[in-house]
């Protein structure tokens, strides 16, 4: 870049000597003109066939990216692919935690590395270490390179996320369908709050919640019948122990066995 700055000043100094007549040697003038004017031209050739080169190295580098489907995946892909950019295979990759991702800048030399950070939902979260120092050309492709490692990073984190939250959902649904299949197993005659297996009345919840426990119900299964949490459930069928005066849920059956015969 500097020779490619050197040029374009010279050749503005000439065009101006020549526009000004004060160049001394006119026709020297305009003949240096040409010479720089065609090395300008050759230093953008070279220039334009450097960048073509790592546009397809990058490409090619984020295709394999973009192949893979998992976090490990993309990780394992992401040497490789600046080292296949930077065409230098001392390339490693690290993450960052919480405390040295603090102001890490997003490209530093580092000894002998130079270092392209990766961020993650705008945060840094890793750093790509390449043994070399790359020109103006592979270092704007390893920048890129490096921001299209962390969105494919955030996409497949998002997608196991996703994953995850799935199949929660389903085991809840399972859950609720396993608690409404208790409902055919309930006892034929509803407890009565009055009746003898109740020291104290009790609630219409707490009707409903013994009502289930009676089945053998677990206390997540009573909470997705009932539609609350398994805390809720849990204190309910404190209070039914306590109003009915037993100690476990056995004894409880086994007082409303007896209070039915």
């Amino acid at each position: 870049m500097t020779d490619q700055n050197a040029l374009t000043d010279e050749i503005d100094r000439i065009l101006a000597d020549l526009a000004n007549d004060s160049a001394p040697e006119p026709h020297d003038a305009a003949i240096r003109l040409v010479e720089l004017i065609e090395a300008q031209d050759r230093t953008h050739a070279d220039d334009l066939d450097r960048l073509e080169g790592a546009t397809h190295l990058l490409e090619s580098a984020v295709s394999v990216l973009q192949r893979a489907t998992t976090v490990d995946d993309i990780i394992r892909a992401v040497c490789p692919g600046a080292a296949s950019i930077a065409t230098c295979k001392d390339v490693f990759f690290s993450e960052l935690d919480g405390s040295e991702s603090t102001g890490t800048p997003e490209v530093s030399a580092n000894g002998r590395y130079t270092a392209f950070r990766v961020d993650i939902g705008g945060l840094p979260a890793g750093v790509i270490h390449v043994g070399s120092t790359p020109d103006d050309v592979v270092m704007d492709a390893l920048l890129a390179y490096a921001g299209v490692v962390g969105t494919c990073l955030e996409c497949a984190a998002l997608d196991r996320r996703h994953h995850r939250q799935q199949d929660l959902l389903h085991t809840l649904a399972g859950l609720e369908d396993s608690a409404h299949t208790l409902a055919p197993l309930a006892p034929t005659r509803t407890p009565d709050p009055h009746s003898s297996i109740a020291l104290e009345p009790l609630t219409t919840r707490e009707r409903d919640v013994l009502a289930l426990v009676l089945t053998g119900a677990s206390n997540a299964a009573i909470a997705a019948n009932l539609v609350v949490s398994v805390e809720t459930v849990r204190s309910h069928v404190k209070r039914i122990l306590r109003k009915c005066g037993v100690a476990n849920r056995a004894e409880l059956i086994a007082r409303f066995d007896a209070g039915k015969s």
